[in-house]
């Protein structure tokens, strides 16, 4: 748990490097995750193509905030049914008390919008997340080739397309590991992430299956958990800059993906 296999300063300085070296790539790779998502909300009518509709849209984003903020309406409900009904015979009646007794918001669920989310929402964010994925793949793919000494172009932003879903499939079970376990405890959590956490790159990088890209990243990462929870919480802090700086997210998004990819590689090596 405590055999360091990897140098943060090595990672983020070679990170630093590639960013730079290939800022339109990451530039147009981004642009094109932003057109995707722009995509999506025009497609589910979120929002509109003319300034007028937008307005309208914005409008009545902060009108239910307002709302929200000023009074308390009543429970989330299902056909007449609340939520706190639906849950309370599952708790104590203290614990319902606490956790059930206040109502924050109305929001009607009908039949209608249950079939629409199964049948619109839930396909159209799968593409999404999907496109998504092709791209931090490309990503991905570039960092590891430019250490195997190989020429990278603009078609890493769509080439390995075919990975995809195997790294939607291992993300997604990775996700859901982390998150039992952490319903034990938040140690249990934070050792499962950091031991699965390479299971994508030994998809990308040696095109395993899940099951072995699983097995791979639970081998790799012995004895290195809390060098990698360390590296988490600095990779955490520096995506969180994004958000603050906006701008800067075209630097420290990518950055964060090569460290990582270099932190794969010093540690298989």
């Amino acid at each position: 748990m405590f055999n360091q296999k990897f140098s943060l300063e090595s990672a983020y300085s070679t990170g630093a490097k590639t960013v730079l070296n290939h800022i339109i790539f990451f530039v147009a790779s981004m642009a094109a995750g932003l057109i995707g998502c722009a995509a999506y909300l025009v497609t589910l009518g979120i929002i509109a193509m003319n300034v007028g509709s937008m307005r309208y849209h914005i409008l009545a984003l902060v009108n239910m905030f307002k709302h929200v903020l000023d009074s308390s309406t009543g429970p989330l409900h299902y056909t007449g049914t609340t939520v706190q009904e639906s849950v309370r015979s599952y708790f104590s009646a203290d614990v319902a008390g606490q956790i059930l007794g206040h109502d924050v918001i109305s929001i009607d669920v009908s039949g209608y919008d249950i079939a629409y989310i199964a049948s619109w929402l839930i396909p159209t964010a799968l593409v999404l997340k999907l496109l998504l994925d092709v791209i931090t793949i490309g990503w991905t793919k570039l960092a590891l080739d430019l250490n195997s000494k190989k020429d990278v172009s603009f078609k890493y932003m769509y080439e390995f397309y075919y990975l995809a879903p195997r790294v939607f499939v291992v993300n997604l079970i990775v996700g859901l590991a982390t998150m039992a376990a952490a319903l034990v405890f938040l140690v249990p959590g934070i050792f499962v992430y950091e031991r699965l956490r390479f299971s994508k790159y030994f998809i990308i990088d040696k095109n395993l299956s899940i099951v072995k890209s699983l097995q791979a990243s639970w081998a790799l990462t012995e004895g290195s958990v809390l060098h990698l929870f360390g590296f988490t919480m600095i990779s955490t802090l520096i995506k969180s800059l994004s958000n603050v700086l906006v701008l800067g997210a075209v630097f420290t998004v990518p950055l964060a993906n090569q460290a990582e990819a270099n932190v794969y590689l010093q540690m298989k090596k």
